[in-house]
């Protein structure tokens, strides 16, 4: 097994037993609704879709070389439809992807090249591996520890026991589950918020700390070391938060997004809030943090904008603003991971670039 890579161990389940499914089969065209967008460490983009407004709720998954190709299904090297609505997508490596559905079940993608059979050419495809049903409703956020991946995975994350945590999944069904690189849940954890769980975020700096928002409007942090491993840090009716997201580099501060279009900082540790900011006036979607560039984070939601903000030690201002690109709600943003060119897609059947300065 390669470095990084998850290895899936059978379960005594039927399920489990089942080989993966390789794609033979290539949709006509990328659905109107692009919700996600996600760069490979290679720099290649996976793009998720769902549609929406059609008589089969079904979720399209496509793999481009380039950002610049997508989305034309011309030009991907290949794509693959699920019989569910895809709600996030994570890379975990350069040869694996996880991908939360609208089923509530959790599905491995394991994306491959080989040599064609009969042409003196590359064959893409994706292999599809048997879906983990946990859930009894939508998954509607999946998070990842980056430090487990194959490009800076630590010895202990590869094998030891003491840090076997690679993924999260929230739910809709007020569970949150912890997955270990086995794909084996380390922690079912029920009910973590009894109205629906509808942000995750983990911890880059600890691969046991992570949070979590609700559908009731709270703010939760779990370290799961400990016994009371819960602790509620923020709770506001009138400000209750849509997307949660750790700052880089900062192991108790948390970059909060909330339904009435604002972000703010808060402090896990003092459960203090700062730095408040009202970017739009309607609920935000998606928070993506720049690699390179740590203090800038990319933020859409419900409109046609692209934000980019600059958030700084007790200080949260507007950097980058464009509402030119999109004509239809902002739902995917992703930057390039070599680049760093800002890339955002949207229910208009767009993937847009930015050189966000």
């Amino acid at each position: 097994m390669e470095d990084g890579m998850v290895d899936v161990v059978p379960q005594g389940d039927l399920a489990f037993a089942q080989a993966p499914v390789v794609s033979n089969y290539t949709p006509k065209e990328v659905d109107d609704h692009i919700d996600v967008l996600e760069f490979g460490s290679n720099g290649q983009l996976y793009l998720a879709t769902s549609s929406l407004n059609k008589r089969s709720w079904t979720g399209d998954l496509w793999w481009f070389q380039k950002p610049e190709d997508a989305p034309k299904a011309s030009e991907a090297c290949t794509g693959y439809r699920i019989d569910s609505g895809i709600a996030q997508v994570k890379a975990i490596n350069k040869t694996q992807l996880v991908l939360g559905l609208d089923s509530g079940a959790l599905q491995l993608v394991r994306i491959c090249t080989t040599t064609h059979e009969t042409r003196d050419t590359l064959h893409h495809f994706f292999e599809m591996h048997p879906t983990y049903c946990e859930h009894d409703d939508r998954i509607t956020d999946v998070d990842v520890w980056r430090n487990a991946d194959d490009s800076t995975s630590s010895p202990a994350i590869e094998g030891a026991a003491s840090t076997p945590n690679l993924v999260i999944s929230g739910c809709m069904d007020g569970r949150v589950i912890v997955w270990d690189k086995n794909m084996g849940i380390s922690y079912n954890l029920h009910p973590a918020h009894p109205a629906g769980v509808i942000s995750v975020s983990c911890n880059q700096e600890d691969n046991h700390i992570f949070a979590t928002a609700g559908l009731e409007g709270k703010i939760k942090v779990w370290n799961i070391r400990n016994v009371k491993s819960c602790r509620t840090v923020y709770t506001d009716e009138m400000e209750p938060p849509a997307v949660i997201s750790w700052v880089p580099g900062r192991k108790n501060t948390l970059l909060v997004a909330s339904k009435t279009g604002a972000v703010f900082l808060l402090n896990t540790e003092t459960k203090t809030v700062s730095a408040h900011l009202s970017v739009m006036d309607r609920e935000i979607r998606n928070l993506s943090w720049s690699s390179a560039r740590p203090q800038l984070c990319a933020v859409a939601g419900d409109d046609v904008t692209v934000h980019v903000i600059k958030v700084e030690e007790e200080l949260i201002s507007n950097h980058y603003t464009n509402d030119q690109s999109h004509k239809d709600f902002v739902r995917g943003l992703a930057w390039h991971p070599s680049s760093d060119v800002l890339w955002s897609s949207g229910w208009d059947n767009r993937v847009c670039h930015h050189q966000v300065p």
